[in-house]
């Protein structure tokens, strides 16, 4: 797995400093940073599934504004969260970005489960 793309990367915060940002960091190697404008976030958790069964992951704190998004250094389960990203493969996005973005999210969290990492979330 190529883990230079996990390595203090900032390109989708990039052009947006000083709007909401999330940053997930590898507890264990917090130079294994990404940092992603809340704008690609909101692409991909908007319309989230509303058959009952609940929200976990991103889809939760984004939605309901908790856990991650109310609180700094949050560990996160990851494979509760990379679930939840999953559930999102087949949308279309409105920036073109986000697909890229989507990606490198998931393959971050991908890593982490790997390797055995602890990933923490601060929404700032």
């Amino acid at each position: 797995m190529d883990t230079g793309k996990l390595v203090n990367n900032t390109t989708f915060y990039d052009g947006f400093e000083d709007e909401p940002e999330i940053e997930l960091f590898i507890a264990e190697n917090p130079e294994f940073n990404i940092h992603i404008w809340q704008g690609y976030f909101s692409d991909i958790f908007r319309e989230p599934s509303l058959d009952g069964k609940g929200w976990n992951g991103f889809t939760r704190d984004f939605q309901q504004l908790e856990r991650t998004y109310e609180e700094k250094d949050v560990i996160i389960d990851v494979d509760e969260y990379l679930n939840d990203l999953y559930i999102y493969h087949q949308r279309t996005f409105e920036f073109e970005e986000t697909r890229e973005c989507y990606e490198l999210l998931c393959h971050f969290l991908e890593y982490a489960k790997e390797n055995g990492k602890t990933v923490k979330v601060n929404w700032w």
